[in-house]
């Protein structure tokens, strides 16, 4: 599995992963490759409006449902991990979009 920060595998901190990569057997995958990744999608999505952006969400969930990459932990880890980047408003939104999918 490539490096893709839109893969919600990669946000199960639980078992050490980082986007799919096991830390602690791949040294290689720092925390600046990381934040590269999530600044690459950033400047990917930044011309997106809302409802785009909410429209590619949903596509990414089904998409790793299918693949059975996705679990409500995954979900929540994902939500800690963007929640102290948002604004309240965005953390409601982003909440009821993950609750929708639980």
């Amino acid at each position: 599995m490539g490096k893709n920060v839109r893969n919600f595998k990669g946000y199960n901190n639980q078992s050490g992963n980082v986007n799919g990569k096991n830390n602690t057997n791949n040294k290689n995958y720092t925390k600046q490759d990381a934040e590269d990744e999530v600044q690459s999608q950033f400047n990917k999505y930044s011309g997106y409006s809302e409802n785009q952006l909410i429209d590619e969400f949903y596509k990414e969930v089904y998409k790793q449902k299918q693949l059975g990459n996705l679990s409500p932990e995954m979900l929540q880890n994902f939500y800690n991990m963007m929640a102290p980047n948002m604004s309240s408003e965005q953390k409601k939104k982003m909440k009821g979009l993950i609750d929708s999918i639980k």
